[in-house]
Order: C-alpha cells, then structure tokens, then sequence
C-alpha cells in the first residue's frame, strides 16, 4: 500500500447530488467507484472518470429501500460489501457488484434546473428527463433498532459491525451469519451519537449525548469502551479525564466540566489501525471542533489536533495510521499528522457560514488513492492522492 502523501491532493471530479443534503460517502473498493446518500434516503453509486474533470458525472446505480435519510456508510477493502444507517430505523447490507435487478430515472441537478426555471419560466428546465440508472434491493436488512440509527462502524477485519440509534440503543452484529451478537442501552436521555470497533472487532467505543433541555438540566454524556460480545464497560474515559468528578449525574456542575470535551456530542469516532488510539470528534454548534486522539489502553487524552469553526462532522484514521483526517461545518477537510498534531493540509475553504454548507463526512480508499468529502450542498468532492 503507497504512503498517504497530503501534499499530492488534487481535485479530480465534483459530483452533483442535489435535492437534499449530502450526508454520507464511501468508496467501494480501491476502483474508482464510490457511493454517496442523503437525508431524503437517496443512496446511488458512481464510477469515476480516468482523468480529471470538470464535468460531473452521472451515477450508474441506484439502491433503493431507505425512506428516510441515510447517516452513515461503511464498506469493505474489496467493494463488495455496503453497509447503510438511516432514520428509518434499519441497517441495510448491499453488494455493488452484483448484477441489477431494475432500472430508474433520478434527478440529481434539482437546484440548478430551479435556478434555469427562474431565468427562463417558458424553458423546459424542470420537464427535463432525468438519468436512467440500474437499480438493486438490498441483500439484507438488520432490524432491531427502535429510533434513528446515527451511529454505524465495521471492524477492521470486517467480521463484526455496531450501530447505535437515538433511543441509547447499541447492537453488534456478526457480518458472516448476519445475527445479532449483542445489544445494550446507554443512558434512557441520550442519543448514541458515535460508535466503533477494534479492529478485531472484540472491543467497541460508544459516545453517548443528548442536547441541554436547560442549563440546569443536562443528561450525563457517556464516552466509554465495552467488550463487544456482551457489553460489558472496561473504561470510562470521562471518569478518567475528570477524577475528581465524584457524582456522574445530571449536575450543572458536571455539565459544564466535561462540556469541553465533549462540546455538542463526539459524533464520529474511528479506533487507529493499530488499535491503539481513538479519533473522536466534537460535533454540534460549538466554537471549535476539535478531533481528540485518546491512548485505548489509558483513556486518556494524548492531544487534540484539527479545528473546525462551528464543529466537526466526521474524522478518519489513514489507512497507514500517520494521518488523521476530519471534516466539519466550515467546509474544509483537514490532514493532521498523529505523532505530533501538526496540520499538513487543508483541502476546501468555508464558503458562506454553517448553515449555508459544510462538510459532512469525508471517506478514503482502501489504498489512499483517493479521498472524497460530502458537502450538504448537493456535492461530493473527490480528489486523487496519486
């Protein structure tokens, strides 16, 4: 596997997703395929160009069952496995490789068919046809969770998969048989706002937060590590950031001791490919999102590095572990070194403020030829790394 050289970064293709946000993205495979949903539950593929270009280009298939917006997409070194969470309460398991079944017209330039409409009202901007894609069901559908499924990761050895939805729901499931392993609840209060696996899959990190109702009334944030198989905890990563903290209630006091850390929820979390470390990312409306690099064995801090104004959205480790890698609402993607935090790159730049646009997850190849981030505006931007 070539070294991740950030330095090489070149914009290779914007592809347009319009209609509504782009939440989530994934390669499949070290190809030039990649897939990419939204919060309507719209899920396609693309294949990429051979060479750069300006011109976006049209998806190639689309996989349909979500009704509802899709959070988070994990897949497999090898492009065949797909894996989906979405507000409908369901994680979906897809094979892209596999022959479609059927065939649909979709739209994925909504806006600027809008904005031709307005210049000219007479045209025939918005009668348009759409493109015509494969399309193919989903080859399995977990079921279980009760509420929003935010939280979604696959071990490195990609045996075992958690999912944690908005009812404090986690469940661990095994890829090869498809059955549940285990299921546990947090706290009744909060959301399960990130959740990972070792990469062996035996041990899983799980955030849990939940928005203030009232200065003086904030459910306990949860950062902790259990043993997949049975969720059990081994570590709770606040009680060691924060010793002198005797009572882990609902206390104002509590709140604003751990709110630094945590800022409006750590919503995304990836273990190092040696397991040794814990990218998590503060998310929310906050000043600052950071990206907390925490020692597995410890639970504790080992530095904070990034910085996103207004939050970050998602963060990932390098498949080499020398970089971690984070996106956030001021539309910037940002490479830092591990060893000692510094910021190499900076892809993106803020465009008009957090509510307009940002980033909202970032994805890499399995051979870190390729780096891809999902902007709510209706774009995904890729770049090569070669």
């Amino acid at each position: 596997m070539p070294d991740l050289n950030p330095m090489k970064a070149t914009l290779h293709c914007e592809l347009v997703f319009e209609g509504a946000w782009t939440t989530s993205v994934a390669f499949l495979g070290s190809g030039r395929r990649l897939a990419a949903g939204n919060r309507e539950g719209v899920l396609l593929v693309w294949d990429l160009p051979e060479q750069p270009t300006k011109e976006s280009p049209a998806p190639t298939r689309k996989l349909e069952g979500h009704t509802n917006a899709i959070n988070r997409l994990v897949a497999s070194d090898d492009g065949k496995l797909l894996i989906s969470a979405s507000h409908d309460k369901s994680v979906r398991l897809w094979d892209p490789t596999v022959e479609p079944a059927g065939s649909a017209e979709v739209i994925v330039d909504s806006e600027q068919r809008e904005r031709e409409a307005k210049k000219n009202p007479k045209g025939a901007a918005l009668s348009k046809p759409g493109v015509k894609i494969a399309t193919q069901q989903a080859q399995h559908v977990f079921t279980g969770h009760r509420a929003w499924v935010q939280a979604l990761g696959m071990s490195r050895d990609q045996k075992r998969l958690i999912s944690g939805d908005d009812s404090g729901l986690v469940c661990v499931w095994d890829l090869a048989t498809r059955q549940q392993l285990a299921k546990w609840t947090g706290s009744p209060a909060n959301w399960i706002t990130s959740a990972c696996l070792s990469a062996d899959g035996q041990t899983a990190f799980v955030a849990e937060f939940c928005s203030p109702r009232g200065s003086f009334d904030r459910p306990p944030a949860q950062v902790r590590l259990f043993e997949a198989a049975t969720g059990k905890e081994t570590l709770d990563f606040l009680k060691v950031l924060y010793p002198n903290v005797k009572v882990r209630d609902s206390s104002y006091g509590y709140a604003t001791t751990w709110g630094q850390f945590v800022a409006q929820g750590l919503v995304a979390a990836e273990f190092s490919p040696d397991g040794k470390l814990l990218a998590l990312a503060q998310g929310g409306e906050t000043g600052t999102g950071k990206v907390h690099l925490m020692e597995v064995a410890t639970g504790k801090l080992l530095r904070s590095v990034s910085g996103h104004q207004s939050g970050a959205c998602d963060a990932i480790f390098s498949a080499d572990g020398k970089y971690v890698l984070s996106v956030g609402r001021d539309t910037t993607l940002r490479i830092c070194q591990v060893a000692d935090g510094k910021e190499v790159a900076q892809l993106g730049k803020p465009r008009g403020g957090q509510f307009k646009d940002w980033f909202h997850a970032v994805a890499l190849s399995p051979d870190q030829q390729w780096l891809a981030a999902a902007d709510i505006s209706g774009r995904v931007y890729v770049w090569s790394m070669g």
